[in-house]
């Protein structure tokens, strides 16, 4: 080891080596001459032949050096230095190669931390990988407008899988739920889940403080405690030790802290803030929520083996309704982002291709410069391998400095990525982000250590071919002083042209689809609308409506507001209530309408158009009365015209049978997703109070002014009619829609961004070449000029060449563009894969690139004057 350690020294430290090897030498010297002496030799004699035994001072300090140090640290310590005074000769050049490899590896490694992060990265539970979701298989039930796999089961399904499988471990269900905590100060909305005691066991969750749910606490009265989550005890307990054991007042109810979740423990999601039991409804509750369910494999059997079990433990003893499926937790978490995150991956590699082809061609042009220098190192002694490794050395530095100077963009990339994708933080809308897991994206070591390794594979890449095409230089050529052809570079930035187009296509779809969805008709007017949830004390149906209804009353009266209601759900909001419809009694009809129980104003506050027929009426007769989308009106389910139609229900308060009439026909409007088509849908005047743990009644308020200004009356107005209400979800509904349309603006931001950086390098590169084939045909331009060639003549003599390359390019690239567009369907809206609009615009911006490109190189050679080329020569 201390031989090994010593040998680093003098690798990395020669001058300090140097002195101590002058030393050595000198004291051997100086004991042999001694023996001279010794042996009857007077000074100059023994002085002689010390060093004649030695064999020269020069030739014993090159056997010390190599015996002493390794050799190749050496040569790389050499050909580092060699390489740092070459470039820094050359600023220019350096600065452009570095900030175009830095461009492509910054694009790479922000993206490799969100695909680390999001597809990589096990999720922050044990054994992550077994842990799974039980999916029901879609509906047969012949009124349901469209069959799903759902992630959940009934309950009595799921209790009589918990009971009998065998081939999984901690099977626990979960419901998703909301409760008003008191007591603390303000009354506040909580964020919850209703889950089993199996949760925490199978998550591998363990509590910081106390402990989680028995299974005995799974039974009703005996279902009154809960676990909190880290935030809500450090927010609203202050971090207090003995809060496990108290009392505390949720939706009125108390409930006893069994425990505190440790910090960074969150289930199903981060916005989680505690977990209450799930009490399994009766036998013949006539309402339910059917659970979510995971479990965890038992170890050695396999998802396959684990799905036959489940459904041979689920469909004994009954019709088969289609398989169960189970599918990994992750799986699910990312399905919907995980396509998009590939294509993206593989957009920055063309990015960093291009970057590479760039740098490549500038290397290319460098090192057909220095053919004398070359040549001159080859004349001294200098191997082929030896000259490819000092110019793939200067590539790799140029690489690595690019490569730092890469992931410090990839910080900014990060947060930028960060700041696009946080969304709403509301589960009614979706999930909050429009990238899961997006709050663990971080520039970290398995991220550092791939911008390392890619620098590595840059550097190689960019420097090989100029290393090989210029290590073995023509004798002739370099007496003559002849640069290398630029035809090599030639097809390099036809590559490019065609790899920046297929970009460029690809974020021009994705924009031009992102301009169709921002500009698309909605169906409503979503300016000056702010939009709530306030949720009241736990009171009967007629005390929650008469709340609603004094609560819209007072808003309206307030100066600015023209219109306000209430309603079961929202445009864009993932939850409503649902009621089978027919066109006539007993009749079973498709497809089923998507239920809305509003009050009268609503939607005029909504902004909702009527196009035939009228309004709802006020008072009663409002209530007899039913508004249908044209999607409904056009959907075959009324036997003749919808407008004057009854329909009939065979659900209502009473639970008799309950009958409208169709007086107006509205818009179509986007129900759950701006990129879905429009779905039928009905509108009621009804008061529908929001099912447990859902959240209050939506309210809309349609205003003259600014509609966030009016929150605080809004506030102020609920906390008088009830001290112990909360408003919750406040937005306005310009909000919401842009909240929409996060994910797609994500993705047409990043790839756009992508093409744009493409385009300018592209660019780059015909400027670059051709500026090179200006230099290198300086003499044949003077002759051409002096023989009476005119400008316009020598400027089509350049701008032929990039009309060659940009057609190569383009015709490449069209193809190519064809192929990869079409991984882009699923994310385009309006659009098809081929829009001939956006291929037509791609294939004008690089015409337009390539010329204005070409246009200085070109000016510059029809101002050759044929004296100074000749001369030159």
């Amino acid at each position: 080891m201390r031989r090994l350690l010593q040998r680093l020294f003098n690798a990395f430290r020669p001058e300090q080596a140097e002195e101590d090897l002058d030393r050595e030498i000198a004291a051997h010297l100086a004991l042999l001459e001694d023996e001279y002496r010794r042996r009857g030799m007077n000074d100059d004699e023994a002085r002689f032949a010390a060093r004649r035994a030695l064999g020269g001072s020069a030739h014993a300090k090159d056997l010390h050096r190599d015996t002493r140090s390794f050799i190749w640290l050496d040569d790389l310590r050499r050909d580092l230095s060699h390489g740092a005074r070459s470039l820094a000769r050359n600023p220019g050049f350096a600065a452009v190669a570095v900030i175009t490899l830095a461009l492509g590896t910054g694009a790479n490694t922000a993206i490799f931390s969100v695909i680390s992060a999001v597809l990589l990265r096990p999720l922050p539970y044990q054994d992550a990988d077994r842990l799974v979701q039980v999916f029901s298989p879609p509906s047969t039930n012949p009124i349901v407008a469209m069959r799903r796999r759902e992630p959940s089961l009934f309950p009595q399904t799921f209790d009589r899988l918990r009971r009998n499988t065998g081939s999984l471990s901690h099977v626990a269900g979960y419901i998703l739920t909301t409760a008003t905590l008191t007591g603390q100060g303000d009354a506040v909305r909580l964020i919850g889940v209703n889950a089993s005691a199996s949760l925490f066991p199978a998550l591998g969750g363990t509590p910081l403080i106390g402990r989680t749910f028995s299974d005995a606490e799974e039974a009703a009265g005996s279902d009154a405690v809960v676990v909190l989550s880290h935030a809500v005890w450090q927010d609203y307990f202050n971090s207090d030790r003995s809060v496990v054991g108290k009392v505390i007042a949720l939706d009125g109810r108390g409930r006893t802290v069994v425990g505190v979740m440790r910090d960074g423990f969150a289930f199903p999601d981060r916005t989680t803030q505690f977990w209450t039991p799930y009490v399994m409804p009766a036998p013949k509750a006539g309402s339910f929520i059917s659970p979510a369910v995971i479990a965890r494999l038992r170890d050695g059997v396999s998802r396959g083996a684990a799905e036959t079990d489940v459904n041979t433990v689920l469909q004994e003893g009954q019709p088969s309704r289609g398989r169960y499926e189970l599918s990994g937790l992750q799986d699910e978490i990312v399905a919907p982002v995980k396509p998009a995150l590939l294509i993206l991956s593989g957009a920055v590699g063309l990015v960093l291709l291009i970057a590479c082809v760039n740098v490549a061609n500038l290397l290319l042009v460098r090192t057909a410069s220095r053919q004398l220098e070359i040549a001159l190192r080859r004349a001294i002694g200098a191997s082929p391998g030896r000259l490819v490794r000092q110019l793939l050395t200067e590539s790799g530095m140029l690489a690595l400095v690019g490569a730092a100077a890469g992931t410090g963009l990839a910080f900014g990339g990060v947060a930028l990525l960060r700041a696009l994708a946080s969304t709403l933080p509301r589960r009614d809308l979706g999930g909050g982000v429009a990238v899961p897991r997006i709050e663990e994206i971080a520039i970290d070591a398995r991220v550092l250590l791939f911008a390392i390794a890619l620098a590595l594979a840059t550097g190689v890449l960019c420097g090989l071919l100029p290393a090989l095409r210029h290590s073995r230089p023509r004798e002739a050529d370099v007496l003559r002083e002849r640069a290398a052809s630029p035809r090599v570079g030639g097809w390099l930035v036809a590559a490019e042209i065609a790899m920046a187009m297929v970009l460029l296509v690809g974020g021009g779809l994705l924009m031009h689809s992102f301009y169709k969805l921002a500009t698309a008709d909605r169906g409503y007017d979503a300016a000056h609308v702010l939009t709530f949830q306030a949720t009241g004390r736990p009171s009967p149906g007629p005390q929650a409506r008469a709340f609603a209804e004094t609560l819209v009353e007072r808003i309206a009266a307030i100066p600015g507001v023209t219109a306000a209601g209430y309603a079961n759900n929202l445009p864009l909001v993932q939850q409503g209530f649902g009621r089978d419809v027919y066109p006539q009694p007993g009749v079973v009809r498709r497809p089923q309408p998507g239920m809305h129980a509003v009050s009268p104003r609503f939607t005029t506050a909504m902004g909702l158009r009527v196009v035939e027929g009228r309004g709802f009426s006020e008072g009663e007769e409002g209530r007899h009365e039913a508004l249908v989308t044209r999607a409904f009106a056009q959907s075959g389910f009324f036997d003749g015209p919808a407008l004057g139609s009854r329909i009939y229900s065979g659900f209502s308060r009473s639970h008799g049978i309950e009958e409208w009439t169709v007086v107006g026909i509205l818009d179509d409007l986007n129900q759950f997703s701006l990129q879905q088509r429009p779905n039928p849908e009905m509108f009621i005047v009804d008061f529908v109070p929001p099912p447990p743990g859902l959240g209050g009644t939506y309210f809309a308020v349609r205003t003259s002014i600014d509609p966030s200004s009016m929150s605080a009356s809004v506030r102020g107005i609920v906390r008088q009619l009830d001290p112990a209400a909360t408003v919750d979800n406040v937005a306005t509904m310009d909000q919401i829609v842009s909240n929409a349309m996060a994910q797609p603006r994500l993705y047409a931001v990043l790839l756009g961004v992508f093409a744009a950086v493409a385009v300018a390098l592209a660019a780059i590169g015909i400027y670059g070449v051709l500026g090179f084939t200006v230099t290198h045909r300086t003499r044949e331009i003077g002759i051409r000029v002096a023989l009476g060639a005119r400008p316009g003549q020598v400027m089509t003599l350049i701008l032929r060449q990039t009309a060659v390359l940009t057609v190569v390019g383009v015709t490449a690239g069209v193809i190519g563009a064809a192929s990869f567009s079409r991984y882009l369907e699923g994310l385009l809206f309006g659009l098809t894969p081929l829009d001939p609009p956006t291929f037509a615009a791609v294939i004008a911006v690089f015409v337009a690139m390539a010329a204005l490109a070409s246009y200085l190189p070109a000016r510059r050679a029809t101002q050759i004057e044929p004296q100074v080329a000749l001369r030159a020569e």
